[in-house]
């Protein structure tokens, strides 16, 4: 006779709280505005979300694929909004990781992204060193110059390098301009650019301004073979002067073919590693996998003093194609 009564007045109870609850949560949610897909070990991070109602109050956690929870801190959710600005840890395991959001009675969301390695450092070239010697002529002045160039990114390559020379005189006035393009400078790594010029009024050069812009980047690659056995030599018919840079070439490439006309570019030392000047000139014919040969690059050369020369930097760029 009194069951009946107590049932009803339970299911009555029930109702009630799942109707006072459901209140509570009317309108309420959370979502993602903004959470990259990727983000970077030791880079800065953000992510933003919508909370509803306005004013909750929000904290983030990042889970990473090794279990390691990095918590932000908390945030009012003003204007329904809530954005955190964080780093990624260096040491965060490169996977799959969670962002989750708790955002009080609006509630909470999760939801995925990955972590990778650093970014690569972008391509940037620098002035290493330069230097240059000049000779007077009949009826012009002869400069040699050379410019050490350094790529400090360990990854990238730095790809249609546009190198402005001004030779200066001592009033700071502009004598002469060359413009030289370097195909491409690899990944740290130096590149030997030298060649030569005249000043048409025969004006003496005091200083040289360089600017360097780089054109493009792409991930490291074999850009050249290596030389050996570099010699800085006196010109045959002008005694005193130096004539040309010599070195042989052999094409390392396991299976490519080196292909004719590779540019070689050297710049001129002295005994204290001081720039004298540069010169340039390119290999002959195709060379095969392990077969090497001589070059000799003469072209600016003649302004630098054979007794003051002591060795030279060089580089090599060429192309490698198939062995047909």
């Amino acid at each position: 006779m009194h069951a009946r009564p107590v049932l009803v007045a339970a299911f009555l109870g029930l109702f009630l709280a799942t109707t006072a609850g459901a209140a509570v949560d009317a309108g309420s949610s959370v979502g993602f505005r903004f959470l990259p897909q990727k983000t970077f070990q030791g880079q800065p991070a953000s992510l933003s979300v919508i909370a509803r109602p306005s004013g909750v109050r929000c904290v983030p956690t990042i889970r990473y694929a090794d279990g390691k929870l990095q918590v932000l801190k908390a945030a009012v959710a003003r204007g329904n909004r809530a954005t955190w600005n964080y780093k990624v840890p260096g040491t965060a395991r490169i996977g799959k990781a969670t962002a989750t959001v708790r955002c009080g009675r609006a509630g909470k969301n999760t939801r995925g992204f990955t972590v990778v390695g650093p970014p690569a450092a972008p391509a940037k070239v620098e002035l290493k060193k330069s230097g240059f010697s000049q000779r007077v002529r009949p009826t012009s002045r002869n400069v040699s110059y050379g410019i050490v160039l350094s790529n400090a990114s360990p990854e990238k390559d730095a790809l249609a390098i546009a190198v402005i020379i001004n030779f200066i005189d001592s009033s700071n006035r502009v004598v002469q301009t060359k413009t030289d393009t370097i195909a491409a400078i690899g990944a740290g790594s130096d590149y030997y650019l030298g060649g030569g010029t005249s000043i048409p009024d025969g004006t003496p050069v005091s200083s040289l301004e360089i600017v360097t812009r780089v054109g493009g980047q792409d991930m490291a690659t074999k850009l050249g073979p290596p030389s050996s056995d570099v010699l800085v030599q006196q010109a045959r018919y002008d005694p005193g002067w130096v004539g040309a840079v010599v070195g042989q070439v052999e094409n390392d490439h396991p299976g490519m073919m080196l292909s004719a006309h590779a540019s070689i570019s050297t710049v001129i030392f002295d005994a204290s590693g001081n720039v004298l000047g540069g010169s340039r000139g390119a290999s002959t014919g195709d060379l095969l996998p392990g077969v090497r040969a001589y070059w000799s690059a003469s072209s600016g050369a003649n302004s630098v003093p054979i007794d003051k020369a002591a060795s030279a930097g060089v580089s090599v760029l060429g192309k490698y194609v198939p062995v047909s």
